[in-house]
């Protein structure tokens, strides 16, 4: 309820001087009008004014200290606390990507050469790049065509089988192997055992039943 000066002054209840005229409100009393009228919610922290003699806080828009009784024309306005500002999240660094492992380049191996010659009339046959090869003497009948044909080269009459001999490269390594031809494979002089590979050399002598042939690899 309102409290009034001896000047009838209205003032806020609980008020200790005039807001007009500062006059000590102790001994003054109530209005009873406005006794019946309920007192207004306290301010806020965030609603008032510091008083500058004593500290007091005072409601917003008071003239005078509601403690001491000094004028409050001017006085700061209480500042609430600012929030804490929020910590800033940390800022993670992408993983860095692992590394690809380049696999070196293998040089291919070079190709092996090599060449193939009858002995009687010097022909020869290029084995360069082949990996496999047959030699015999062809027969259309029976659909067998060897890569190395022995029969313009006295094969028959020699007595090469149609499927006589294989030429293949092993690791590398070019293998002489009799595939169990009727009149056999010799190398160096040396019969082979049928479906046996043997290592071939420059220069090697390969006799097919009574053809004669020789192996080079330079």
């Amino acid at each position: 309820m309102a409290v009034y000066c001896s000047l009838h002054h209205e003032n806020p209840d609980g008020s200790a001087f005039c807001d007009e005229c500062g006059e000590p409100l102790a001994s003054a009393t109530p209005d009873p009008a406005a006794a019946a009228v309920s007192a207004p919610a306290p301010a806020t922290a965030g609603n008032t004014q510091q008083c500058p003699s004593c500290g007091t806080e005072n409601p917003a828009g008071e003239a005078f200290c509601s403690n001491c009784g000094v004028s409050m024309l001017g006085a700061p306005a209480a500042s609430s606390a600012p929030a804490a500002a929020p910590a800033p999240e940390p800022v993670l660094s992408p993983a860095p990507e692992p590394e690809v492992a380049v696999a070196a380049a293998v040089a291919p191996s070079a190709a092996l050469t090599a060449r193939l010659i009858v002995e009687a009339d010097n022909q020869e046959f290029d084995l360069s790049g082949k990996d496999n090869v047959m030699v015999g003497r062809e027969d259309a009948v029976s659909n067998i065509f060897p890569d190395v044909d022995l029969t313009p080269h006295g094969g028959e009459e020699g007595g090469v089988s149609r499927l006589h001999a294989r030429i293949f490269v092993e690791n590398g390594q070019y293998m002489l192997e009799d595939e169990d031809s009727t009149n056999f494979t010799f190398l160096n002089r040396q019969r082979l055992t049928g479906k046996t590979p043997t290592p071939l050399n420059d220069n090697d002598e390969i006799k097919l039943g009574r053809v004669l042939l020789r192996f080079k690899t330079a």
